[in-house]
């Protein structure tokens, strides 16, 4: 199996580029990072795509910084909706399928029970509009990956925050009423594998188990490295909605439905991934 991946020097490519490595099904493997093939350039993609031919466009490029997205639309659109149109359009030349990389802010975080892969979408911000976008890009033998809260040992992410404040003094502040599930990269990046190696194609739901707010989270990770847990305090969203242009949803807990029903094993348990993780990174200095 030949892949061309985007967005590999991203947290979540460099560990599928990793996962994949490991696998001796996968063939020749192609990784791009924006600076090599900027996705949102026709002429970059269709020259990438029809001159490799690989089986699958694995795209993990996009723009995911969320008030950015809000306060440049275009460009969130660009790099989020009419990239996918383009390695589409390229991909039909050569017989290949794409697998998509999307989010839990797909959804509004009004329901109280986990969201299936057949709920109907609603996002509330400009970066859940365009990721719907591009998902709406794809056709039926594609594979669009929904997953959340998303973090591993490159680059940046919440995790490697909450350790950096681990470290320092004084209260730490953290929102108590957006609730999702902890995804640690190691593990999406597998359950990615797996599903092109079974040859899947629609949308699946792919998270760690489980769920909590960030406050309970920050506070897990304390815990696991020794940190004092009273110097984490909750806020509501409403306190701090004035440092957030984009919305986010209060409830974006992700049920990994269609993994389940397919007969596929599913993600660990986020307690276990999370903790391994941050013990790791904290360990690591």
């Amino acid at each position: 199996m030949r892949l061309l991946v985007t967005g590999a020097g991203g947290q979540l490519g460099r560990g599928f580029l990793e996962e994949a490595a490991s696998h001796p099904l996968f063939g020749e493997v192609i990784a791009t990072t924006r600076e090599q093939l900027d996705f949102t350039d026709r002429s970059q993609v269709f020259d990438a795509v029809t001159g490799f031919g690989p089986d699958w466009v694995v795209h993990l490029g996009a723009m995911t910084e969320v008030d950015a997205c809000e306060d440049n639309p275009d460009a969130a659109y660009l790099a989020n909706a009419l990239s996918v149109r383009y390695l589409k359009q390229a991909a039909r030349r050569t017989g290949s399928r794409i697998c998509y990389l999307s989010t839990d802010y797909v959804f509004d975080g009004r329901a109280s029970t986990p969201y299936r892969e057949w709920d109907p979408t609603s996002p509330l911000s400009v970066y859940g509009k365009s990721k719907l976008a591009g998902e709406a890009e794809l056709e039926a033998d594609d594979l669009i990956v929904r997953t959340s809260w998303v973090m591993g040992r490159h680059g940046r992410n919440t995790l490697k925050t909450i350790l950096s404040l681990a470290r320092a003094d004084g209260v730490v502040r953290f929102v108590a009423d957006q609730v999702g599930s902890p995804t640690v990269v190691d593990d999406l990046a597998r359950a990615i594998a797996t599903l092109l190696l079974e040859d899947m194609s629609g949308i699946f739901h792919a998270t760690n188990q489980g769920h909590l707010s960030w406050y309970d989270l920050v506070r897990f990770v304390f815990a696991e490295v020794g940190a004092d847990q009273a110097r984490v305090v909750p806020v509501g969203s409403a306190e701090i909605a004035a440092t957030r242009k984009a919305p986010r949803p209060a409830f974006s807990v992700l049920d990994n439905c269609a993994m389940r029903l397919a007969g596929l094993a599913p993600m660990p348990d986020y307690r276990e991934s999370v903790a391994r993780l941050a013990r790791e990174l904290w360990d690591a200095g």
